[in-house]
């Protein structure tokens, strides 16, 4: 009965209600929209460079950072075309043919954008990695031998219209000894005009010194006339043949209107030739004094040590030593020793060549009129200019004058009408025989005296140069001095060229007598070119 009643009651009690299932908020997708407080429209995209710059027809590569979605990449200009790497985030530039500037944008699927610059353009110039110069001499100076070479790559080297090139300074250089050979590291930069890239190059300069024994030209090929050059053409031609080498020395000054001086060097047979030169040029300077002094002290010195280079010519082109471009009453002026060591006879050439005018255009041209000083011609130098002299302590002085008008280098026909007076391109070599015959130690001085008015000078004393500066006044003025001993003898070497743009003749000598120990100041009462009240 209890039980019929609780199972009646528990029939009337309702069920319980099923568990409570908790379910989590649903997480972001990856591709919902992130919010307005962090859309990368305010975060700009990255680009890796975030610069290009490229020569023509050549291609970058781009590659984009923070972007999301698809990449659109648009150029400006035609200048260069782009090209979208979706997987990689990246952007391959292509240039085309043409130069200049554009800027390459890309956007991202979000709107996120960036911009890159783009130049194209070419170098302001190229050089060869490797070039080659051959030299002699013995010894060879390291400032000339820095000289060659860097004149060897700014030829060598391609430089754009506008643009220019400089040569790094040299570090100490160890020539090679004759017959050896040692390699150069010579860095450039060319630049300096906008419209190309700047390019820092360097190239290897292997130096051979060749073992070439020094020559005693029997010839000097002397070119001074005209002096102001007035016209394009030929000035000078000659030819130099194995066997017989020559000098040629040039003196020219700027006439009318701007012109070029050059000199050029061309195998006359189809052979290649080989050719030492010994090459002392200067200008072009207003100060034409300063330019004749460079020229006979460099070459006094390189000749002596047979110091020079050696070029290769070919019979399909000239080749140009020297391209000097004067502007009004500049003057250039150089000495030059030429020795065909191998091949056909060679022509040198100096010819006058307005701005934009290939010079080899003008070989065939007649010879300018000369100016009717008879400044030119060929001259025998065998054995020229060699004098003895002896001094002894007690007795007079030794000296001789020499550039002047009765002793210059004969003609090498005698019937032709030029004239080297003063001596221009010709070697003096002075020996003197110094002695003391007595008990007391003496100073001895060797001296110059000018006698033809203003003159600078250079000399070769035992192979040390010494210089003089400008002077007028004629007294003796010290060039070097020797102090002898008792009962000794002395020989004394002495070898100098006139400089041109000095006047002469010169005297030179050996005196006991102190003379002014220094060239005065140029413009001093007694200078070369004194001033009113001293200079004051």
């Amino acid at each position: 009965m209890l039980t019929v009643l609780f199972a009646a009651l528990l029939a009337q009690v309702p069920p319980p209600p099923p568990p409570l299932l908790v379910t989590p908020a649903p997480s972001a997708s990856p591709s919902a929209s992130p919010s307005a407080s962090a859309s990368p429209t305010n975060a700009p995209l990255s680009a890796t460079p975030s610069s290009i710059a490229l020569h023509p027809n050549a291609s970058a590569r781009i590659v984009i950072g923070g972007a999301t979605g698809v990449l659109s990449a648009t150029l400006g200009t035609t200048l260069a075309t782009a090209s979208v790497d979706q997987t990689a985030q990246a952007v391959t530039v292509t240039a085309s043919a043409t130069t200049g500037s554009d800027v390459l944008h890309v956007t991202d699927a979000s709107g996120a954008s960036v911009d890159v610059p783009v130049r194209v353009a070419l170098d302001a110039g190229s050089l060869a990695p490797t070039l080659n110069l051959a030299i002699t001499g013995s010894p060879v100076d390291p400032v000339w031998l820095a000289r060659q070479l860097a004149a060897l790559v700014t030829n060598a080297a391609q430089v754009r219209p506008g643009a220019s090139l400089t040569v790094a300074p040299f570090a100490t250089i160890a020539p090679p000894q004759p017959g050896a050979q040692s390699t150069y590291t010579v860095p450039v930069h060319i630049g300096g005009d906008p419209a190309y890239f700047d390019a820092d190059l360097s190239t290897q300069v292997t130096v051979s010194n060749l073992a070439v024994e020094p020559f005693a030209p029997p010839l000097l090929l002397y070119d001074d006339d005209p002096e102001r050059v007035q016209a394009d053409g030929l000035l000078y031609r000659a030819r130099v043949s194995e066997g017989t080498p020559a000098r040629l020395y040039f003196y020219h000054a700027d006439g009318s209107a701007p012109r070029r001086v050059v000199v050029m060097l061309q195998a006359t047979g189809e052979d290649p030739t080989e050719v030492q030169v010994i090459d002392a040029t200067a200008g072009p300077n207003l100060d034409v004094m300063s330019v004749g002094h460079a020229v006979s002290r460099d070459f006094v010195v390189q000749k002596a040590s047979n110091e020079g280079t050696v070029v290769q010519l070919n019979g399909d082109a000239p080749l140009v030593l020297h391209d000097l471009p004067m502007t009004s009453n500049e003057g250039a002026a150089g000495s030059i020793g030429l020795q065909v060591l191998s091949g056909g006879p060679v022509t040198v050439s100096v010819v006058a060549a307005s701005p934009g005018i290939d010079p080899t255009t003008l070989l065939g041209s007649p010879p300018l009129p000369d100016d009717g000083h008879h400044r030119t011609g060929v001259f025998s130098i065998v054995n020229f200019g060699t004098t003895s002299l002896a001094y002894t302590v007690g007795g007079p002085d030794a000296s001789l004058v020499y550039a002047d008008r009765n002793d210059s280098p004969p003609p090498a026909d005698p019937a032709s009408l030029g004239r080297d007076y003063g001596d221009y391109g010709a070697i003096h070599t002075l020996l003197f025989s110094l002695a003391n015959p007595t008990a007391t130690p003496t100073t001895v001085y060797l001296y110059e005296k000018p006698i033809g008015g203003i003159v600078r000078s250079s000399f070769l004393v035992d192979g040390m140069l010494q210089q003089v500066g400008c002077v007028r006044v004629s007294q003796p003025y010290q060039i070097a001095a020797f102090a002898l001993a008792p009962q000794q003898r002395y020989q004394l070497s002495v070898q100098t060229m006139t400089d041109g743009g000095s006047n002469y003749p010169l005297e030179v000598g050996i005196t006991a007598t102190p003379p002014q120990a220094a060239a005065p100041p140029i413009s001093a009462p007694d200078g070369c070119f004194p001033k009113p009240n001293g200079g004051l």
